[in-house]
């Protein structure tokens, strides 16, 4: 099996666990961040100014996310 096929199979069966975010019903997207491969919230990329998060009590550590591979097993795949 390639790595690409794997890294596929990978984001296919993290997605399958946890379709959506627990906060706010948004289905998780896989993204990069700082060379590591995250499943997460699309809310997490958005601009939240923090009295909007205060007054809502929607503080990023509820949403979703989930690490799915390091930058360093990213390198190696």
């Amino acid at each position: 099996m390639s790595d690409r096929t794997r890294l596929i199979d990978l984001i296919e069966r993290a997605e399958r666990d946890q379709p959506s975010c627990p906060q706010c019903g948004a289905m998780l997207i896989a993204t990069e961040r700082d060379g590591a491969l995250w499943l997460e919230c699309p809310t997490l990329s958005e601009p939240r100014p923090f009295l909007r998060q205060l007054i809502a009590l929607d503080f990023e550590a509820t949403h979703g996310r989930r690490l799915l591979l390091t930058a360093d097993e990213a390198m190696a795949a």
